[in-house]
């Protein structure tokens, strides 16, 4: 997957709709539902049907950097727009992004580690255009970061969402909870989507099984 450079300001790209996303390769992710077996909660274990899992399949990523930010847009089909949770079975949609904090090769399906953690973006429906930055060492440990250095613009239309997050390359001043990006260097990366009409949440959502490499150009 690659990172494409772009002479485009953060203004432009932070916006899902702006007409230079249309300069940047797309790539199409097949979507693969979380297994139950790697659910931290026994409840969810009980109560939930695998096959039911995971409603969204196919994701677009596209990714950009301007030498000093980074942005990605994340595009897929979804037939109804939950911003709420409005009953026991019906939560908010949402997004992620995961990649290793530390490098090397974390378990995906398992959030990481104790050894090597993940670092994930994290955006909901209902957060608005507001982004969390988490940390998470392995099922069950996803903490929040008191700061996020985050962006994240989203659209709903046409039956579909489009969300972008945008970020430093750099967050030096938060080295221990934020993974370091450079132009000209590779990073793994892997994507989630919640569908709140299939009362998705937490471990319960689609996510792409495989790390991906991801290249950003010089």
């Amino acid at each position: 997957m690659i990172c494409k450079k772009v002479a485009v300001a953060r203004e432009q790209l932070i916006d899902p709709v702006a007409a230079e996303w249309k300069n940047v390769p797309a790539e199409p992710l097949k979507m693969d539902a979380t297994p139950l077996a790697n659910q931290p909660s026994e409840y969810i274990k009980a109560s939930r049907d695998e096959k039911q899992i995971g409603k969204i399949r196919n994701l677009l990523v596209q990714a950009a950097h301007n030498g000093s930010d980074i942005f990605f847009r994340l595009t897929w089909e979804d037939e109804s727009q939950n911003v709420d949770i409005t009953d026991n079975n019906l939560f908010p949609d949402g997004c992620g992004i995961l990649m290793p904090l530390n490098g090397g090769d974390p378990p995906i399906d398992e959030m990481g580690s104790k050894d090597w953690p993940v670092n994930a973006w994290f955006w909901r429906a209902d957060f608005k255009d507001v982004a969390r930055n988490t940390i998470a060492r392995g099922l069950g440990t996803t903490q929040f970061s008191k700061q996020c250095p985050i962006q994240v613009k989203s659209t709903w239309g046409n039956a579909a969402w489009a969300v972008v997050f945008a970020r430093p390359l750099a967050v030096p001043q938060q080295q221990s909870e934020t993974v370091q990006l450079e132009a000209g260097k590779s990073v793994k990366i892997g994507f989630a989507i919640w569908e709140g009409s299939n009362g998705e949440r937490a471990g319960v959502k689609s996510f792409s099984k495989e790390w991906r490499e991801l290249a950003l150009e010089i």
